[in-house]
């Protein structure tokens, strides 16, 4: 008996941690009624949310992926995040920011319509590839930031893929928290880019070759027609 109780904590524990990283990451500000649905990519929602109280996602030469990176690590065991766009509170809405880290070209956009609700967008430039990904939506309030993953993301070769966000987390006063900035990490670019299935045109031998293929066909269909007819006289 003492054992179950201790599975179901355990679990407990862990569930929490997944979902909103309690504790020392809610130290000001908290999560307040946030969930995957708030982020969205291409209509669908983030994989996993996660929100860290007192931790700026845009500190640090890489950013700060304090926050969500332990959390996160549960969707598969892949390489370190990197910060790959980062946008300010004021001057950077509406902004398109390209990027080519992590060995791909990809073109980010954002704009709010308030402080706690707006549109993003997400460009592939490669003409010829598209991308699979992970990407972390880390957005800083007042209080923390919350973070939304799209584990997996594709994004098809020359294309742009629209999304939006809200905000419902908590500021330290229990009030709703307003945008502060924007900073988006990716990881495991560079391993998972594939190329776009093409069909190839024939070079002019091929077609010379199949011409010729065809003719010998005929040929041999005439000439077992002959046979056969002189057969029946």
């Amino acid at each position: 008996m003492k054992n179950i109780a201790k599975t179901i904590s355990l679990g407990a524990a862990l569930f929490t941690t997944i979902l909103f990283a309690t504790g020392a990451h809610a130290a000001n500000g908290s999560a307040g009624k946030t969930s995957k649905s708030d982020v969205s990519l291409n209509g669908v929602s983030a994989d996993a949310v996660d929100y860290a109280g007192s931790v700026n996602p845009q500190q640090g030469s890489n950013g700060n992926s304090s926050g969500f990176a332990s959390d996160f690590a549960l969707y598969g065991s892949k390489q370190g995040w990197t910060s790959i766009a980062a946008f300010g509170s004021k001057a950077d809405n509406g902004v398109a920011i390209s990027t080519s880290k992590l060995g791909t070209s990809l073109t980010f956009t954002f704009d709010k319509t308030d402080g706690r609700h707006g549109s993003w967008t997400v460009a592939n430039n490669d003409l010829k590839n598209n991308v699979k990904l992970d990407l972390v939506f880390a957005m800083h309030t007042g209080g923390g930031s919350s973070a939304w993953l799209f584990d997996d993301e594709v994004l098809g070769a020359g294309s742009k893929t629209s999304g939006s966000w809200t905000l419902n987390a908590l500021n330290p006063g229990g009030k709703l928290s307003d945008y502060s900035s924007l900073t988006i990490f990716a990881r495991d670019l560079g391993k998972t880019a594939f190329q776009v299935p093409t069909t190839p045109v024939p070079e002019p031998e091929s077609y010379a070759m199949l011409l010729a293929g065809l003719g010998l066909i005929g040929f041999m269909s005439r000439r077992r027609k002959g046979e056969h007819d002189t057969f029946r006289c």
